[in-house]
């Protein structure tokens, strides 16, 4: 790989995560490019890393400038602050049901889910099934995600 190479896969990159955390900023088919922003958005990063090694030293003179340091230092302090801000919302609406949906008693959770045969449906995957547990406990139980045995539920 070249330095033109890694340039146009870092700029290429960037216009399709830009682009598509611009639509889920703004709800358009943010469903359909979630994964598209997300697994391109891993790709852009070691793009980067390629741009970077391959334009090492043309780059240092810029990693040294007080621009450069103040910009990143900026970065940081408001990414550590979303980050902070986000981690002490405590009343996330859609966690609570979320955990409300996995822990209450199978028959609530199977009628708000629209849930029919569950223990054949879980049984034709190998996994147990116990009347009185919730979606939680039954996860325990098998050893898996409790969002996998909606998945397969819910199929």
């Amino acid at each position: 790989m070249n330095r033109t190479l890694a340039t146009s896969l870092t700029t290429t990159m960037f216009l399709v995560i830009g682009i598509s955390g611009i639509m889920m900023f703004f709800h358009f088919f943010s469903n359909e490019v979630k994964s598209l922003h997300e697994y391109l958005g891993l790709v852009f990063v070691g793009a980067v890393f390629l741009h970077v090694f391959y334009n090492f030293k043309a780059m240092k003179n810029y990693f040294t400038k007080r621009v450069f340091i103040g910009t990143l230092l900026f970065t940081v302090i408001l990414s550590g602050g979303f980050i902070l801000q986000s981690s002490t919302e405590k009343n996330n609406p859609k966690g609570k049901i979320i955990q409300s949906v996995l822990k209450a008693p199978l028959e609530n959770s199977f009628l708000i889910l629209n849930i029919t045969n569950a223990k054949e449906k879980l049984e034709k995957e190998n996994l147990k099934y116990v009347e009185t547990a919730n979606i939680e406990e039954l996860a325990k139980l098998n050893k898996i995600s409790p969002f996998e045995i909606v998945n397969i539920l819910t199929r």
